[in-house]
């Protein structure tokens, strides 16, 4: 680790796992038996949620990036939590395009006000609101750093998954 608290990238360790990857375990549900994380775990995981084709074609290449860079946090950990904030961004991107395709008034411009539009369209479910605000305030929090945090790749592994799954319900109308 290095003074900056995470992997410096050299042309010697960039195709090294990170040595963060490194401390994960899991614990066998069957025999109780602990073994290292590997990378193929994790994509296993990653790769599971998808969006479906429903979803615009220009949403769905923003998530595909985001997955990709959770996939390669695996080597460079702090591509975890950029991917994590880059999800907030396409769940956005997603709320735009359905505001788009529902012909919303031109006066809705912002994130709160297109999420609440689809509230009251029925498009969103009201107790999923709270969610969708929830999103937005990470969006917020991410997009406007003062210092570099870490997210856990489960974390975003989570978020992944239900972000999957909102932009998907947002397209199943």
């Amino acid at each position: 680790m290095t003074e900056l608290g995470f992997k410096k990238l050299t042309v010697d360790n960039w195709l090294l796992p990170d040595e963060v990857s490194s401390m994960f375990v899991s614990v066998s549900s069957v025999d109780g038996q602990i073994r290292p994380v590997k990378g193929e775990d994790w994509l296993r995981a990653i790769l599971q949620p998808q969006l479906n084709e429903t979803v615009p074609l220009e949403v769905r290449k923003l998530f595909e990036v985001a997955r990709g860079a959770l996939v390669y946090g695996y080597f460079f950990y702090p591509l975890y939590t950029l991917a994590g904030e880059q999800l907030f961004r396409v769940a956005e991107a997603a709320v735009t395009y359905k505001c788009k395709a529902v012909v919303a008034p031109n006066s809705i411009r912002n994130f709160q006000q297109k999420v609440d539009c689809l509230v009251n369209q029925g498009i969103i479910p009201e107790e999923d609101k709270v969610h969708w605000d929830g999103i937005r305030g990470f969006r917020n929090i991410t997009s406007h750093p003062k210092r570099q945090s870490f997210l856990l790749p489960g974390m975003v592994i989570g978020i992944l998954e239900r972000i999957t799954t909102d932009i998907n319900n947002l397209f199943s109308q």
